[in-house]
């Protein structure tokens, strides 16, 4: 089976209801699941030396937004990958990035389709 990326259009009057329907809106249980998900899965990786980091993104984050956010004082730690970060070599600098690589995508995707097909 090939894959790749695809788009759908969907247009008419009856387009945001169908959208809302399944959840896709802003604020809806798939972003929700999505931007909550992101943070519990990529928590293994931020580093964490006094837990602020961690922590941060539960303080800062609307759930349910489409942006998980980390406190701003974050930024440096995130793409600096010549620090040394306690717990490394799982723990350290672009986070969100390795959790995608370890298998969190895929583990995001198999939790939108469970939503999709109406268990939660």
């Amino acid at each position: 089976m090939a894959r790749g990326k695809w788009t759908a259009k969907i247009e008419g009057p009856k387009a945001n209801d169908f959208i809302k329907n399944l959840g896709l809106l802003s604020g809806g249980p798939v972003q929700t699941f999505i931007d909550s998900d992101v943070a519990r899965l990529v928590d293994p990786y931020v580093p964490s030396d006094t837990g602020y980091t961690r922590k941060s993104v539960f303080m800062i984050t609307n759930f349910g937004s489409g942006l998980v956010e980390y406190s701003i004082y974050h930024r440096n730690m995130y793409v600096n990958t010549a620090s040394e970060f306690q717990d490394a070599p799982k723990r350290g600098a672009w986070w969100v990035h390795r959790m995608f690589n370890a298998g969190g995508r895929e583990k995001l995707k198999e939790g939108v389709r469970r939503i999709l097909n109406g268990g939660a």
